[in-house]
């Protein structure tokens, strides 16, 4: 999913590796530096662990970490797409976040997904755990913050218990129809509902996309007891994703936080770095991931 008008491009029925390159080639188009004093470093696979990109501030703050998830549908993106948004998150957060990558679909179903983000958190408590008072914090945008939510319950009990709390970015939570759909929702942003449809289905091997309600973050809203920090994009497809979301944490009592971005897309934080919009967001994220430690 991204902002490119070439509507020539179907999310509902182009081959993967057409639509990877055109995710890419639309990340390219909308990122903007890294931060400047943020070190990356590539980490290679490792047991389950599927490898990713670590970004490291100067002088971080001890015994905490981020495992961020990419969005892209679930069948597109990377660490490498997403390199400016982890990059400045990093610098505003103050901490290290490690950008990991995760099977796509159709070629893996899920709970690939799940089990990759379970792996990834593994390796970040492994790199940077020191105390007992280590804090694991999980972030992700559109179907990474899906991504992040299924890590979260799939996580051990020792491994969840380090867990200080989640960002998530514009997600994407399972609905194909709502205002915000209906208003937003274009073939060209990926964002419309046979795109959708497409989507989870593929998820699920394909199969009817009412199955997904089962794994929907919506569905699972009673098992999270975490922090979440939800922001959704005023002008997405997906706004009323991160409303329901919010709603159902609310009524099961989980402590959530919602912030509605005016004025803005899906996908904007790719931009942090060069639009102050994305780098306010990102600030505000990374004060309020800070006070989680």
């Amino acid at each position: 999913m991204d902002s490119n008008e070439d509507i020539e491009i179907s999310w509902a029925s182009s081959p993967p590796a057409v639509l990877r390159e055109h995710h890419l080639a639309d990340a390219l188009r909308q990122e903007g530096p890294t931060a400047p004093d943020v070190r990356e470093v590539e980490l290679g696979p490792e047991d389950a662990f599927r490898g990713g990109l670590l970004f490291l501030p100067p002088e971080p703050m001890p015994d905490a970490c981020i495992v961020y998830f990419h969005g892209g549908g679930f069948l597109a993106g990377s660490p490498r797409t997403h390199r400016s948004l982890a990059s400045w998150l990093a610098h505003f957060a103050g901490m290290p976040v490690l950008s990991a990558r995760y099977r796509l679909t159709p070629e893996h179903t899920y709970p690939a997904q799940r089990d990759d983000a379970v792996a990834a958190c593994a390796r970040a408590s492994a790199l940077f755990r020191r105390e007992d008072s280590f804090r694991l914090f999980m972030s992700g945008d559109s179907a990474g913050a899906c991504v992040s939510v299924w890590g979260l319950l799939g996580l051990p009990a020792g491994l969840r218990a380090e867990v200080g709390g989640l960002a998530l970015f514009y997600g994407g939570f399972g609905l194909t129809d709502s205002a915000s759909i209906r208003r937003a929702g274009t073939l060209a942003n990926g964002l419309d509902p046979s795109a959708l449809r497409s989507m989870y289905g593929q998820l699920l091997d394909g199969e009817n996309v009412t199955r997904f309600e089962q794994i929907s973050p919506l569905r699972l809203a009673d098992d999270i007891r975490e922090p979440i920090y939800i922001v959704a994009a005023e002008e997405d497809a997906v706004f009323d994703d991160s409303v329901a979301l919010h709603q159902a944490l609310g009524r099961s009592g989980s402590p959530v936080h919602f912030v509605k971005v005016p004025g803005m897309d899906h996908s904007f934080l790719k931009q942090a770095g060069k639009l102050a919009q994305a780098n306010e967001t990102l600030r505000d994220a990374g004060a309020w991931l800070r006070q989680r430690v």
